[in-house]
C-alpha cells in the first residue's frame, strides 16, 4: 500500500496547494503557497544531477554500508548526506529520501514561506507551524498520528519500516520515524534506528539511546502492536 502513495490520499495540509513531481526513482509530493511545480521539478533535477554526477566518480559513495566522507568538489547534498551518516553510523545513501525532501524544499523556501515535500514517507517540512503528521505502520496496524512544530528554516521527519515500502532495514520495526534539525539526519538516524528494534521489548532501550543524540529531537516506535515515544513529539 505504502509503495503505491496511497497515503498522499490523506495530506491535506490547510492553505497550501499540493501538486507531484517525480523524476527516475524520486516521486515527491510538494506542498507551497501557490503552485510552483516547474520550481520543483527544476530542483529535483539539479539535485539528482550532482549526486548522479557524484556517484559516477564515486562509486564506493553509493554502495557502502558505513559512513564515507565527501571528497574533492562534493556538492551539497553529498556533504550533508555523509555528515548524517557518520552521526548515526549508516551508509550515506541511507539518507538519500531525506537528502532530497531537504534540498528541494530548501530551494522552494525562496518561493513560498510554507514548504512540504514528502519524498516516500521522508518529509521536509517549513513555515513555522503546527502540522499533525500520520505514521503509517503497515495493514491492519492502526496508523499514529503526531503534532510536530516547524520551523520557519524547516525540519525534518521521516520514517524508516522493516515491513512497509521499499526501505533496507537490518530490523524488524514495523515504523521508526525520527524528527530532527533536517529531513538528511531524520533519514539517517530513522535507518539507524530502525536497525535496532527487533521486538517489542527492545522500544524503550531504543527511544534511550535516541535520546543521548543531539540531533535527535523526538521519535516515535511501532513494532509488535506496542508503540514508544520520547522528545518533542506528542501523540495527537
Amino acid at each position: 500500500m505504502a509503495d503505491k502513495r496511497e497515503y498522499r490520499g490523506v495530506m491535506e495540509p490547510e492553505g497550501l496547494i499540493c501538486y507531484r513531481v517525480a523524476i527516475g526513482e524520486s516521486d515527491l509530493y510538494v506542498c507551497t503557497e501557490g503552485e510552483f511545480e516547474s520550481r520543483a521539478r527544476e530542483s529535483l533535477a539539479k539535485r539528482r544531477r550532482e549526486l548522479e554526477e557524484y556517484l559516477g566518480r564515486h562509486s564506493g559513495f553509493g554502495l557502502s554500508f558505513k559512513p564515507i566522507p565527501a571528497v574533492g568538489d562534493a556538492p551539497d547534498i553529498v556533504v550533508e548526506m555523509a555528515r548524517a551518516s557518520a552521526v548515526f553510523d549508516v551508509g550515506p545513501m541511507a539518507a538519500v529520501a531525506g537528502a532530497i525532501a531537504q534540498s528541494v524544499g530548501r530551494d522552494l523556501l525562496r518561493f513560498s514561506r510554507q514548504v512540504i515535500v514528502e519524498n516516500g514517507g521522508d518529509v521536509f517540512m517549513a513555515g513555522g507551524s503546527e502540522r499533525r503528521v500520520r505514521v503509517f505502520a503497515g495493514e491492519g496496524a492502526p496508523a499514529v498520528d503526531v503534532k510536530v512544530v516547524d520551523t520557519p528554516e524547516g525540519l525534518g521527519f521521516c520514517t524508516s519500516s522493516a515491513t512497509v515500502g521499499p526501505s533496507v532495514s537490518l530490523g524488524a520495526a514495523d515504523a521508526v520515524a525520527v524528527l530532527a534539525p533536517t529531513a538528511t539526519l531524520a533519514d539517517a538516524a530513522a535507518s539507524a534506528f530502525g536497525n535496532m528494534v527487533h521486538s517489542p521489548e527492545e522500544i524503550g532501550e531504543v527511544l534511550a539511546r535516541a535520546s543521548e543524540f543531539s540531533e535527535i529531537l523526538g521519535i516515535i516506535v511501532v513494532a509488535g502492536g506496542s508503540t514508544g515515544v520520547w522528545g518533542g513529539l506528542e501523540i495527537a
